[in-house]
């Protein structure tokens, strides 16, 4: 649990920090947000105040998905340890004999699934927060990141932290299942040799 907590407030300040930082440089690039590439800003006009209000609602679910995460989940305990797709079957169906590709039937336990999307997302947000945060470096000192920004300019906006962050948390999401197994497998064990 002790780890949990470190993990929590980590991401947390992590998170924190990198909308600061982003805040920060965007009104040091573009006081008057003409280079903000945020479509709230563009599309709908939103000034500092709206944007910094933004941050802030965005910041408070963020909060609640590390804390549902790191903190308030409790782990489904299977016996299945040594089939991964079994053991995913178990803590999402009730059933190890109901595995099936890509776990597509309703499942009968949600927290599983809610805590896997919250812990991607939160591992996964603070690092797209960080390209932006790295963008607006490279703006501000004027370096030529010709293929950088080709990059960026390819995705809706610019906003490629957006598209990074739904990346990263698909790709999480596989090392929340395979920890999950693993720390499932370990406390059987441990379980099994008490007895």
């Amino acid at each position: 649990m002790r780890k949990n907590k470190a993990l929590f407030l980590f991401f947390i300040l992590f998170y924190f920090c990198t909308c600061v930082l982003d805040l920060l440089l965007t009104y040091y690039a573009t006081p008057n947000l003409q280079l903000e590439g945020n479509p709230l800003v563009l599309r709908l006009e939103f000034g500092w105040f709206d944007l910094i209000l933004i941050n802030f609602v965005t910041f408070f679910f963020y909060f609640l998905m590390c804390r549902y995460a790191f903190l308030r989940y409790r782990p489904v305990f299977s016996s299945e340890t040594e089939s991964l797709r079994r053991y995913l079957a178990d803590i999402t169906y009730g059933d190890p004999e109901k595995a099936n590709m890509g776990m597509w039937k309703w499942p009968k336990n949600w927290a599983p699934q809610i805590a896997c999307l919250c812990w991607s997302v939160a591992v996964a947000l603070p690092f797209a927060r960080l390209f932006v945060v790295l963008e607006w470096a490279l703006i501000i000192a004027k370096i030529p990141a010709t293929s950088f920004f080709r990059f960026v300019a390819f995705f809706p906006y610019g906003r490629v932290d957006f598209f990074l962050a739904v990346l990263l948390a698909w790709g999480f999401s596989f090392v929340w299942i395979a920890l999950s197994f693993r720390q499932n497998k370990s406390e059987y064990l441990r379980l099994r040799n008490n007895r």
